[in-house]
């Protein structure tokens, strides 16, 4: 089993001596359950028993379903002419043609369309409902089929963006050394300078520097490790990378068991892409690096994807 997509579509057809039934639901991501009934004026009665139906086994998703009746050749060999009906409207024209005669006489085919000039088998309720039951299920069948397809491709491709977000993590991680190591020597570089007048010549910091005496070379070293960590501590991510991996075996989480159990997961997960994306700013305002940024930047987009991709899993 897999999640549902609320994107999904479904026909079905049915032959009946009126003629051929034809249903068709499909549906598009909503927040709610919305229905929007698209149904001949016939079969009107029936919308509060098709919306029943369908409800029970769509829960979000904004539903259109159409229902309509067309003439098969069964249906027309067993059409009959209804003689009193026909000869009341074949009065009433040439009655309307007596007195304006500007008017154009009826064609056959629009004569055949008059209310009362054919007979044709009619089915009760109780036989339509049957029968609509039937087109239903099959409709609804076909529709959870699509829906399931959609959900797996959704999936699929959720999980392809979590595994690249923790990708993403773990390179920022292994980064954060580089910038804070990088941090020290342009801190030791600037106090050099403005201890001696002049920059150093070396990448090193801890080598000593000309004119400068033993004491005033170890306060500079002791102001070098201060401000040093100092600056560590205010770009440190370690919570955020934890915060971001532990949303992150949350929403695998929830996949994989949603997927096992067909629960709905769209909810939960546009919860938890607002958690994670709250920890990618933290950790791009604290970025110590271009390099650091970037990837921040790259965790977002991939977040709103993810947050997107949820508004269509039911």
């Amino acid at each position: 089993m897999t999640h549902p997509s609320m994107t999904g579509f479904g026909t079905s057809f049915l032959d009946c001596p009126m003629g051929r039934l034809s249903l068709e639901i499909k549906s598009v991501n909503s927040r709610y359950f919305e229905f929007n009934p698209r149904l001949a004026d016939e079969f009107r009665w029936a919308e509060t028993m098709i919306r029943e139906k369908i409800q029970q086994r769509i829960s979000r998703g904004k539903v259109e379903c159409r229902l309509g009746l067309s003439r098969t050749e069964a249906s027309l060999s067993a059409l009959k002419i209804h003689a009193p009906g026909l000869s009341s409207a074949l009065r009433l024209a040439h009655e309307i043609r007596r007195d304006h005669p500007e008017i154009t006489m009826l064609s056959v085919a629009e004569i055949l369309k008059l209310p009362g000039v054919t007979q044709e088998h009619q089915l009760s309720q109780d036989e339509l409902g049957a029968l609509m039951d039937t087109l239903l299920t099959q409709a609804l069948d076909q529709f959870s089929q699509s829906r399931q397809a959609e959900g797996a491709r959704l999936t699929e491709s959720i999980l392809d963006r979590t595994h690249k977000l923790r990708r993403l993590a773990d390179q920022a991680q292994s980064l954060l050394p580089q910038a804070v190591d990088a941090q020290r020597k342009r801190l030791s570089e600037k106090l050099r300078e403005a201890i001696t007048g002049a920059l150093s010549s070396t990448d090193d910091a801890k080598a000593p520097v000309t004119g400068v005496t033993a004491a005033q070379q170890e306060a500079l070293e002791e102001r070098i490790r201060i401000e040093t960590a100092a600056f560590g501590l205010r770009v440190d991510i370690a919570e955020e990378i934890d915060r971001l991996n532990s949303h992150l075996s949350a929403a695998e989480k929830m996949m994989t068991a949603s997927a096992t159990s067909g629960t709905s997961a769209g909810k939960r997960l546009d919860f938890l892409t607002q958690e994670m994306n709250r920890e990618a700013n933290t950790l791009g305002s604290k970025a110590a690096s271009v390099e650091l940024s970037n990837i921040a930047i790259d965790m977002k987009l991939l977040i709103e994807q993810i947050r997107e991709q949820a508004q269509n899993l039911e």
